[in-house]
C-alpha cells in the first residue's frame, strides 16, 4: 500500500465506528460527478479563497504569492517561512492554514502538517482539502477509522478522485473489501486513464485474487 500512498501524496500536492460503511449518498454523488465538474468547482473554491484573502488581508496575500512561487520551485523551507509570515497577518484563515499544512506534508514533516490541517478544519469546516490531507496522514499512520471519518467528510464537501481512492485504501485496510472495490471502480469509471485510474485497476485485480 505504501506505493499507492506515495502516489496519492504526489497528486495531492500538485493541486463511524457503529456503522463503518460509506454513506451510499456519498457514493452516488461521487459516481455522478464528472472530472470537468470536479475541476471547475475546485478551481472556483480556490479562486474564491484567494479573492477573500486579497480583499481582507492584502499583506498576507502578497506573502502567499511569494510562498506559492518558491513552493513551485521546490524551495519548501523558504515557502514554510513565508506561509508563517502570511499567517501572522491572518492567523485564522483556513486557506492559509491548509496551504501551510500541505507544504509541511510535502516536506514529510507530519506533526506540524497534522496540527495546521486540524486548525484549518476548525476555522473553515466547509473546505474539503484539509480533511483530505488529514485522511492521508491518518491512513499513512494506520489510524484507519480516523482516516475514514476525514475522507468521508472531504467527499461530502467535494467529491474528488484522490479522496475516493484514499477512502478505498482505508476500506480495504479495514477489511471492507466490497466497499473498497466499489470505490476503486468509481475511480476507474471517472478517470481511468490517469495515474490513479491505472492504480485503481491494479488494486481491483489484487482484491479479486
Amino acid at each position: 500500500m505504501k506505493y499507492f500512498l506515495l502516489l496519492i501524496l504526489t497528486l495531492l500536492l500538485i493541486s463511524c465506528a457503529s456503522d463503518p460503511s460509506i454513506d451510499q449518498n456519498n457514493l452516488k454523488l461521487i459516481n455522478n460527478i464528472s472530472m470537468t465538474q470536479e475541476d471547475r468547482r475546485e478551481n472556483f473554491l480556490y479562486d474564491q479563497a484567494l479573492q477573500q484573502l486579497r480583499e481582507v488581508h492584502p499583506e498576507a496575500y502578497l506573502l502567499y504569492e511569494q510562498a506559492d512561487d518558491v513552493e513551485i520551485r521546490g524551495e519548501l523551507e523558504i515557502a514554510i517561512e513565508l506561509y508563517h509570515k502570511a499567517m501572522q497577518q491572518a492567523p485564522e484563515n483556513g486557506f492559509l492554514l491548509t496551504r501551510l499544512g500541505m507544504v509541511y506534508l510535502r516536506n514529510e514533516d507530519i506533526v506540524p502538517a497534522r496540527r495546521y490541517l486540524l486548525r484549518a478544519v476548525s476555522y473553515d469546516p466547509g473546505y474539503f482539502k484539509p480533511k483530505l490531507g488529514l485522511g492521508y496522514i491518518y491512513l499513512q499512520n494506520q489510524q484507519l477509522q480516523k482516516a475514514v471519518t476525514q475522507l468521508e467528510g472531504s467527499l461530502r464537501l467535494l467529491p474528488t478522485v484522490e479522496g475516493t481512492f484514499l477512502l478505498a485504501e482505508a476500506k480495504a485496510a479495514q477489511g471492507h473489501l466490497l466497499e473498497a472495490k466499489q470505490l476503486y471502480q468509481t475511480v476507474v469509471k471517472v478517470d481511468k486513464n490517469s495515474k490513479l485510474g491505472k492504480a485503481a485497476v491494479i488494486r481491483l485485480r489484487s482484491l479479486s485474487k
